[in-house]
């Protein structure tokens, strides 16, 4: 629904993406993430109607002059509810820096998310940039979505580790594959990166893993495969014997006669 925004300039798109990293994170970087998305925002439309901008002028700065507000209400049509509460999170992003905030919640990253859509899809549309529908459900279905599967990997991970613990310590997997087991990062270096980065590592672990899993089950079934093969082996060299000892006590043709014999038996039985 924030595709408008690649139309618009790349960044501000690539600055869209990194808040949508912290709401999936569930991580309070949602608000300096915002307010950057914001703050590039209001520049750019600044830039577009070719207004004198200094460098260090902050969003809140650039929010309360005259020639901005008069583009978004009167230009761009932005009315005044999405107007003032973009001065009015400009001010609570910046509280939330000095002072420190309680975890974000849902119901807050929805509000937010309604407001810079509303202001970037009325500049798109003045641009004759299609936009598509705000939808709330897509930001709930994602919220935290990272540290949910965070869980479900560390658990899959554990899981095979376990699995193959024993083959390692006994040495019963090939050398290679107990190398690549005893390399792999511990839980403790991996819980050092942020969760993007850890689900990424998990995701690779759990690749190795599994490659190694398979690995012992090929071996195995070549082992098992070899045994049929001598087993095989076996029983032909043993009917061998027997048709030799056949041969000799009877002699070849009425050791086939007996052999017929008792084929036909079998076929009566």
């Amino acid at each position: 629904m924030f595709k408008h925004l690649q139309e618009i300039d790349y960044k501000l798109y690539e600055r869209y993406l990194t808040l949508e990293k912290n709401i999936k994170a569930g991580s309070n970087s949602f608000y300096d993430a915002y307010l950057d998305l914001q703050e590039q925002f209001v520049k750019e439309v600044a830039v577009f109607c070719e207004f004198d901008i200094k460098a260090r002028e902050t969003c809140g700065e650039l929010l309360r002059r005259d020639d901005i507000k008069k583009i978004f209400k009167e230009v761009l049509r932005v009315d005044d509810f999405t107007y003032t509460k973009m001065q009015d999170y400009t001010l609570k992003v910046n509280a939330h820096k000095h002072k420190g905030e309680k975890n974000i919640q849902i119901d807050t990253i929805v509000s937010y998310m309604r407001i810079i859509y509303n202001a970037t899809s009325l500049f798109a549309a003045y641009k004759n940039i299609e936009i598509s529908e705000f939808d709330a459900n897509y930001f709930i279905s994602i919220f935290g979505a990272l540290e949910k599967e965070n869980a479900v990997l560390k658990t899959e991970m554990v899981k095979l580790k376990e699995e193959l613990f024993v083959s390692v310590e006994s040495g019963k997997l090939k050398d290679s594959d107990i190398v690549a087991y005893k390399s792999l990062l511990s839980q403790s270096e991996i819980d050092k990166l942020d969760l993007e980065e850890q689900n990424k590592e998990l995701h690779r672990q759990i690749s190795k893993l599994k490659d190694i899993k398979l690995s012992s089950m090929e071996e195995k079934l070549n082992k098992t495969i070899e045994l049929l093969t001598e087993l095989t082996s076996s029983v032909v060299e043993n009917r061998a014997i027997s048709y030799a000892v056949g041969d000799t006590i009877c002699g070849a043709e009425r050791f086939k006669s007996y052999v017929e014999r008792a084929k036909e038996e079998l076929k009566n039985d």
